[in-house]
């Protein structure tokens, strides 16, 4: 008995301070200490000894722009053995990847960042990083314009970046500060790109989601350039001189060829002796210029009280359905907004705009629903009496930048035709009375009403002392034992079946993870998750390592199992999509992310039909 607790004591003992043998490390890593303003590079956090670690602390990142591009694990277990001595070693790691963006010239640093695991700090080492000032080049030239210089508080200015392009170019990243800037409000613009001059359209990234760009011809300083151009829309919060900050785009193109190895008869073959290209690529980052805009105040003289913020040129439209009621029954309002940002308006109280004393309006009102210039409200109202004859016209408060003036913009009344409703009475609900009918009285039915005898005087106990106890005694001991008995043999199937196909079981493991990964609402963390998700199905199911599996790896495998060839197609959309937002280090825009999961879910649910 002294041997069994001592042993128990030291199996608790040893499960307590298993944790504190995987001691923790954290290392910072970038993939280049030298970057231009606006240039994004990669930083990664890895900690070593957990792998379900706590974000780092990032506040202290103040020179740079910081975006979140996911983590993973980074875990792995060996086994060797040798002379017949088994050694198992594991390694449990966790990796955080961000994208940093200098926004100053100069020699920064990368402070220390901290991680508290278990309630110990540990923190990275400090890096240094050279950003380098961007110059404008006469092959690139990025442009900021703004359609007026001068607009109110709260009134829609509309930015268009232009990006002039006279070489090619492999990849690009655009860095807009201004998307970041807490003066201002920044929407889509309301007028959509369209295929003009020849030109065609194109989806580029941006840490606010993807814009649909043009791409176009144009002139600049006299010469003829290859364009991509996109429009936002910024709104002022406050007054004051606003200057807008300098944008950039970084690309890679296409540097001079190398001059390693170069002898007198090089020029001969411009490629080496394996017939690859000497060419080489260069990152290039393009400034933009920085636009001015002055930003006045609204005036205080003639604000109106219920003043609702628009400032433009706007229009006010009211309709309902039906026309012809009765007291209380629903009437359908559609009330549509028309202006440059209907987006942002309001609806005033319908209550204090119809009538208390006229129509009942429900105390919820509709949020509105549409575009960025046209935003509609659906509202149910009943009339409260016969009396009501119209819906009265309704009216918003606007302010008119053109002529400086508050004004009010109303919509035309809506004729009604309100009739008594219908009282239903007691009469009603029971029936008229019959016609030509005569009452009769009740007659007592011959030899009177059958009755049983009741009363306390008849009631007895008829349970035995203790009778309810007897039977659930009984009853446990004729049931426990079968029932252990079950769920003995159960445990056994369970743990036989798992033994027969381990790498099945892997498998459909990591189809229900990525099927969840298809149904995750969050996309705030990007691509990453569902393009892990979907590298570790396919790695199980086709025995192969998933850190760095590609289409191309899976192609041939995928179609040896007769996976269809529009499967396959749709397939390379979902990893290269996710391929590409992971490592371009683009936020993901929650509308493309939703219809990039419903693709991967059919890819994922036709992939099961062959490999099992």
């Amino acid at each position: 008995m002294p041997l069994l607790r001592a042993l128990a004591l030291f199996l608790v003992t040893l499960c307590l301070a298993s944790p504190a043998w995987a001691e923790v490390h954290l290392q910072a890593a970038v993939d280049q200490q030298e970057a231009f303003v606006g240039e994004t590079f990669t930083l990664q956090v890895q900690v070593e000894g957990d792998d379900a670690p706590p974000a780092p602390e990032l506040s202290a990142l103040t020179d740079f722009g910081v975006e979140a591009r996911g983590g993973q694990q980074n875990s792995s277990e060996s086994v060797t053995i040798v002379n017949g001595r088994m050694n198992r070693v594991s390694h449990r790691g966790y990796v955080f990847t961000y994208g940093l963006t200098p926004k100053r010239a100069g020699r920064l640093t990368i402070p220390p960042l901290t991680i508290t695991i278990d309630g110990h700090p540990y923190q990275t080492q400090a890096i240094p990083i050279l950003a380098k000032k961007p110059a404008e080049t006469n092959d690139f030239k990025l442009r900021l314009e703004l359609d007026k210089a001068r607009a109110y508080v709260g009134e829609p200015v509309t930015l268009t970046v232009t990006w002039y392009i006279g070489k090619d170019v492999n990849g690009f990243n655009f860095n807009l500060p201004v998307l970041n800037d807490p003066r201002l409000m920044v929407s889509d613009a309301a007028k959509t790109p369209t295929k003009a001059n020849g030109g065609d359209l194109l989806r580029i990234p941006l840490t606010s989601g993807e814009i649909l760009a043009e791409k176009a011809k144009g002139t600049l300083d006299g010469q003829n350039y290859l364009t991509v151009s996109f429009a936002k829309t910024l709104t002022a919060k406050e007054a004051g001189q606003l200057t807008i900050p300098q944008a950039t785009v970084s690309c890679q193109t296409v540097s001079n060829r190398s001059l390693a190895g170069r002898g007198p008869m090089s020029g001969l073959f411009p490629d080496d002796f394996f017939g690859r290209s000497r060419q080489t690529m260069r990152t290039e980052v393009v400034p933009s210029n920085e636009p001015a805009l002055e930003i006045v105040p609204l005036p205080e003289e003639g604000r109106p009280s219920n003043f609702s913020g628009l400032v433009g040129s706007y229009s006010l439209a009211l309709s309902a359905s039906p026309t012809k009621v009765k007291v209380g029954d629903p009437i359908t309002l559609t009330i549509q907004v028309a202006g440059p940002a209907a987006a942002s308006a309001n609806l005033p109280s319908l209550e204090e705009a119809l009538g208390p004393k006229d129509f009942k309006v429900p105390g919820e009102m509709s949020p509105g629903q549409g575009t960025i210039e046209l935003k509609t409200f659906t509202q149910t109202v009943r009339a409260l009496h016969p009396g009501v004859r119209q819906i009265q016209p309704l009216r918003l408060s606007t302010f008119n930048p053109i002529t400086g003036r508050y004004e009010e913009v109303s919509s035309s009344a809506v004729p009604l035709e309100v009739s008594e409703a219908k009282m239903v009475t007691a009469q009603d609900a029971e029936g008229a009375e019959p016609v030509g009918v005569t009452k009769g009285e009740l007659k007592a039915a011959k030899g009177g009403i059958a009755y049983n005898y009741e009363g306390p005087e008849l009631l007895f106990n008829q349970t035995a002392p203790g009778g309810a106890a007897i039977d659930a005694l009984w009853l446990t001991l004729l049931i426990l034992p079968p029932g252990a008995f079950l769920l003995v043999l159960l445990g056994c199937l369970l743990v036989r079946q798992r033994g027969k196909d381990p790498e099945g079981r892997a498998a459909k493991l990591a189809y229900q993870r990525l099927q969840a990964a298809c149904l995750d609402g969050q996309a705030g963390t990007g691509y990453a998750p569902l393009g892990q998700a979907l590298r570790d199905y396919l790695g199980a199911s086709l025995r192969r390592n998933p850190a760095a599996l590609t289409y191309v790896d899976v192609e041939p495998l995928l179609l040896k199992a007769g996976v269809a060839p529009e499967t396959l197609d749709r397939l390379r959309q979902v990893m290269e999509r996710c391929e590409a937002c992971q490592y371009a280090g683009a936020t993901a825009d929650p509308q493309a992310l939703t219809q990039l999961q419903a693709m991967a879910q059919q890819v994922a649910t036709a992939l099961a039909r062959h490999l099992r």
